[in-house]
């Protein structure tokens, strides 16, 4: 019986399958064991993350290159002084300073003319930079006397100057401020220079005494960085400068004052400020904030009218909050990508743009009454004022509202702007559904395009140079940016099935083998 088993060709083929398994198997643990115990004992480790690429795009070069020219035809040849403030051998030693050298030194050699870059001893000589002790927040517009310190860097053109921290050039990982995430040394060097060459001196004002909340400030950075100088206003208390280019309204929670009782109509003070050329108004408004009659009446005229969904048994209006399972990049489908109109003059707009725009926690709007769609242009129209549609809902969004479904989202407006032309001046308002669009969750990614469209904006604003198209350069370049739902189910439907009808069809096809030999 035996002997018969042992000539069985089956079962000397499966106990050699079998021996030949257990054997691959011991051999690998024990390689992986002594490899394991060799690396501990002799530190056989090589850092993951690879050296970034401080090498300057050709974005920033053409950006620069067109401001430089602009520059030099209206007469403003000041050249732009790049100063670090330690001795080239210690600046080139400090592994993160390096970075920032480098890109400087690329974009001098790119426009000898227009930037130079210096090293200064401060040690030696702190006389050197002491003209630049005086620092502007460029958050808070706050002056304050400060220390120059080895790691700053300095950039000076004509009376000019701004002094930047060394952690200014980096982006930190979200909620460790100590650990760095990503390099953004080219687009913070490319807006300074351009900054420091331009000739428009650009004034925005963010709205208070409405409970306004930042729940960051890196949409004021932005701002910064598209050349505007940031101060702060209360327009029930006081007038708007000339000098104002734009308004900005984020997050509010109380509304503005217009009901006859009120000393000053705030309503009324935004009317006369849009009536000039060239004035601009921005408005985040989130789900958290409470319906605001006065200032989405004012909206409602510039063409923004907002969802809401009554309770027939509470009698409460709850706003539409646009859920999409299918785009979504968390778990509870509310924080989506919008859908970019690229028809008509809306697709001309975004033009060149990433469309990977991300609205969480968005709520919903829609042409106001009285504005005229124009058909396949995409906009509106009511008497001098256009409105645009430049993000909406997509086609598997669903509004909700007091917790239940109550509406289709798709074409749903997350992001537009109105342009009025009225008596040849020009003037704009846009309205973004969500908040957290401009949250440094986003705006810091290298991944999505909501740092850009942004920047967009100011250029219809009226900003000409801007460091559009710059993107943060991440140490872990083996992160993996994050999926929609349905992107994760194809991946893992594909990962799934895949190794499954590989062994299938090699099963099949030994078996069919088998059975012909």
């Amino acid at each position: 019986m035996k002997k018969h088993l042992f000539r069985n060709r089956r079962m000397r083929y499966g106990g050699m399958t079998v021996l030949l398994t257990v054997l691959v198997i011991t051999v690998t643990v024990l390689a992986n064991a002594v490899f394991s115990t060799l690396a501990e004992r002799h530190q056989w480790y090589t850092y993951s993350v690879k050296e970034i690429d401080y090498r300057v795009t050709e974005a920033s070069y053409d950006i620069l290159a067109g401001a430089f020219a602009e520059a030099k035809e209206a007469g403003r040849e000041d050249r732009v002084r790049v100063l670090f403030c330690d001795l080239d051998a210690n600046v080139v030693a400090n592994d993160t300073l390096r970075y920032v050298y480098m890109t400087a030194t690329l974009l001098a050699e790119r426009f000898p003319e227009h930037i130079a870059v210096e090293c200064h001893d401060i040690w030696s000589d702190p006389t050197s930079v002491r003209p630049y002790t005086k620092v502007t927040d460029p958050v808070t517009g706050e002056e304050t006397e400060s220390a120059i310190t080895s790691t700053c860097v300095i950039l000076v053109a004509g009376d000019y100057y701004r002094v930047y921290t060394l952690q200014e050039f980096y982006v930190f990982k979200e909620g460790d401020a100590n650990q760095l995430w990503a390099y953004n040394g080219e687009k913070k060097l490319t807006a300074g220079l351009l900054r420091a060459v331009g000739e428009r001196n650009a004034n925005a004002y963010i709205m208070t005494n409405h409970g306004e909340t930042f729940y960051d400030y890196e949409m004021l950075y932005l701002l910064d960085d598209a050349g505007y100088t940031i101060s702060y206003i209360d327009l029930y208390k006081e007038k708007i400068p000339a000098d104002c280019d734009l308004l900005v309204s984020y997050n509010p929670t109380a509304d503005l004052a217009h009901d006859g009782l009120s000393a000053v109509s705030e309503i009324e003070v935004l009317e006369e400020y849009l009536s000039g050329d060239g004035k601009q108004l921005m408005v985040f408004l989130g789900n958290a904030s409470p319906a605001l009659p006065n200032f989405e009446a004012f909206l409602s005229e510039w063409g923004f009218a907002f969802d809401y969904a009554t309770d027939t048994v509470g009698g409460g209006a709850y706003r539409y909050m646009i859920q999409d399972a299918a785009q979504s990049l968390t778990s509870d489908g509310y924080t989506i990508y919008g859908d970019a109109v690229l028809r008509g003059p809306s697709g001309e707009l975004l033009d060149g743009l990433s469309r990977s725009n991300v609205f969480k926690n968005a709520t919903s709007m829609h042409a106001a009454q009285g504005y005229v769609s124009q058909g396949a242009s995409g906009s509106y129209q009511k008497g001098d004022r256009t409105l645009l549609s430049l993000y909406e809902a997509g086609e598997s969004s669903v509004a909700w509202a007091n917790g239940r479904a109550v509406a289709d989202g798709e074409g749903r407006m997350l992001l537009g702007v109105t342009e009025q032309s009225r008596g040849g001046a020009t003037s704009r308002v846009a309205v973004a559904s969500s908040c957290e669009f401009a949250s440094e969750s986003f705006l810091q990614s290298a991944v999505y395009g909501n740092t850009d469209t942004l920047l967009r904006l100011c250029r219809v604003f009226g900003m000409e140079h801007l460091p559009e198209g710059l993107i943060i350069k991440p140490f872990d370049t083996a992160s993996i940016s994050m999926i929609t739902t349905s992107q994760m189910l194809v991946w893992t439907l594909t990962l799934t099935l895949t190794p499954a009808i590989l062994l299938t069809a090699i099963a099949a096809v030994v078996l069919i083998k088998r059975r012909r030999a």
